[in-house]
C-alpha cells in the first residue's frame, strides 16, 4: 500500500501539493468512491482516477548502469548522446531519471529511479551518501598527500573539501571515497594535489558496488541492493 499523494506524484500526474487540492475538490476518486484525504494509503490493485482520467501507477523502479564514456548524465541534450540512450524501453515506461551525474568522460556506477525520495536521498549534500571512485593519474600519491585528503583538501580556487579517503592501489592508480559532489571534484581534487587524471570510474555509491556488470548494461537492483542505498 502507498499513499494517495505519492501514487499521483510517482506517475507524474501531478506534485503532492497538487494532489492534496484536488482532493479537496472531490476529483479524485478510489475504485469510484471520492476520495477523502490525499495522504489515505491506497491498495496496490486500486483503480484511481483523477477528474475521470484513470491514473496508470508506476511500479517503483530502482536500476544501476555501468555509463560508458562519451554518454552525457542528462535527460536530454541537443549534441551529445545521453546514459537514457542506453535504457531499455520498458525502464524508460516507468520514468526513471539519474540520481545524480557522472561527467561525459567518467565511466562508472550509475543509479536511476522513479522513487523521489530515493531520488532525493541519492543527491541531497545532507545525506553525505558516498561515493568511491577508482582513479588512474600521473605520479604517485603519497602518505602526505593522503593525510591532506582526510583534512579536507584546499581547491586552487579556495574551495575547502569535506574529509576523503585516498588509498594507494599501485603507483599512478588509487581510489577515492567523497561524501560530497562538486563539480569535477575528484579531477580538482587530484590535481590541488598535483596528479593529472587520466582515467575516472565510479565502482560504489554507498554499500553498492558496480560489480562485473558490462560497460553500457543495465540491470534492476534487488530489494537486498536497494536496501544498500537506503541504509
Amino acid at each position: 500500500m502507498e499513499r494517495l499523494d505519492k501514487i499521483l506524484s510517482d506517475a507524474g500526474f501531478c506534485s503532492r501539493r497538487d494532489c492534496a487540492r484536488l482532493v479537496r475538490r472531490k476529483l479524485v476518486t478510489v475504485n469510484g468512491a471520492v476520495a477523502s484525504n490525499a495522504s489515505d494509503k491506497v491498495e496496490d490493485d486500486a483503480s484511481i482516477e483523477v477528474d475521470g482520467v484513470a491514473i496508470v501507477r508506476r511500479r517503483r523502479v530502482v536500476c544501476m548502469m555501468n555509463k560508458p564514456r562519451d554518454f552525457v548524465t542528462s535527460t536530454e541534450d541537443p549534441i551529445s548522446r545521453t546514459v537514457m540512450e542506453l535504457l531499455p524501453e520498458d525502464l524508460l515506461r516507468q520514468g526513471v531519471v539519474p540520481a545524480g551525474r557522472l561527467d561525459k568522460d567518467t565511466e562508472g556506477l550509475l543509479v536511476f529511479t522513479n522513487d523521489g525520495d530515493l531520488l532525493h536521498r541519492l543527491i541531497s549534500p545532507r545525506h553525505e551518501v558516498s561515493k568511491t571512485y577508482l582513479v588512474r593519474h600521473e605520479g604517485s600519491v603519497t602518505e602526505n598527500e593522503i593525510q591532506k585528503a582526510k583534512e579536507g583538501i584546499v581547491l586552487k580556487d579556495g574551495t575547502v573539501c569535506k574529509g576523503a579517503e585516498i588509498k594507494r592501489v599501485e603507483d599512478g592508480l588509487s581510489t577515492i571515497t567523497i561524501r560530497e559532489g562538486m563539480y569535477h571534484q575528484v579531477k580538482r581534487m587530484f590535481a590541488a594535489l598535483g596528479c593529472h587524471v587520466l582515467e575516472l570510474k565510479r565502482i560504489s555509491i554507498g554499500s553498492l558496488n558496480l560489480g562485473d556488470l558490462e560497460t553500457g548494461s543495465v540491470r534492476e537492483l534487488t530489494q537486498e541492493e536497494i536496501a544498500l542505498l537506503e541504509d
